[in-house]
């Protein structure tokens, strides 16, 4: 499962990657309010947090739910929530750089947790 999720992991960066892209660089906001690419985004988002879940169960169950594992879903739901309010149709391009710059400082939050993976966070 372990290998399913960091597939995950790299298929929703490279997803946010080019979403950052086409905003910042081509000002591309129209290609980004496509049907497909929602679902995709939607979908990939789904398959993260399951396997996610799936790959931390064995660690829950025998230590309890580590506080980086909590900090990491959090950023995750900001960066989602944000990375959708970036790309709806009310957007305007100005609201959708803010809003990727803050998924990005979220995503940046979650791969520093991903490796150091401190023992004591708060």
């Amino acid at each position: 499962m372990k290998i399913f999720h960091m597939i995950m992991v790299l298929l929703v960066l490279c997803l946010f990657l080019y979403q950052f892209m086409m905003v910042y660089f081509l000002d591309g906001l129209d290609a980004l309010r496509t049907k497909t690419q929602k679902i995709v985004g939607h979908s990939f988002y789904c398959l993260l947090i399951i396997s996610g879940v799936l790959t931390v169960m064995p660690l829950v169950k025998v230590i309890g739910v580590p506080h980086w594992v909590i900090a990491k879903f959090v950023l995750l739901m900001v960066a989602i929530s944000a990375t959708i309010k970036a790309t709806r149709a009310t957007t305007t391009i100005k609201q959708a750089k803010v809003g990727l710059f803050l998924a990005l400082i979220a995503y940046t939050g979650i791969l520093t947790l991903a490796v150091i993976k401190p023992t004591n966070l708060f």
